[in-house]
């Protein structure tokens, strides 16, 4: 009866060994931006939702009416600063956040730009100019 018993259990594997049969992967995709199908995208957002960790909403915070002002102004001082300089003249104009020293030398515009809070300078050199005391260009 041992042997019987051996025989039907062996011979079932042989048979859902036999029953599996490779086949061809074939992917679907889920994601509907990526064409699956449409009525996955509102699980697909919940689920998204529900991991998210910013609770926040933006830290963007509006300028003021004064702050501005007092941007435009820098703006319009900078500009009429750099006009200034094309034409010949020097100048200079210290914000909250830079030094700008603008010098016309022999045809050349150097403008040098300090960072007030860490020191550092960069100079911008633009060729090409009028030079004033000689009238050449």
């Amino acid at each position: 009866m041992k042997k019987i018993s051996i025989m039907v259990i062996s011979g079932g594997f042989w048979l859902v060994a036999n029953s599996a049969q490779a086949t061809q992967l074939i992917y679907t995709p889920v994601n509907p931006n990526f064409g699956g199908s449409y009525l996955n995208g509102s699980y697909l957002l919940s689920n998204a939702s529900a991991q998210n960790k910013h609770t926040g909403g933006s830290s963007y915070v509006p300028p003021t009416a004064l702050e501005r002002l007092a941007s435009s102004l820098e703006s319009r001082l900078m500009s009429q600063l750099f006009n200034d300089a094309a034409n010949g003249g020097e100048g200079y104009l210290k914000t909250d956040d830079f030094e700008i020293q603008v010098v016309n030398e022999d045809g050349a515009l150097l403008v040098h730009i300090t960072d007030v809070l860490t020191g550092e300078t960069t100079i911008i050199e633009v060729g090409g100019l009028v030079d004033s005391s000689t009238g050449a260009g």
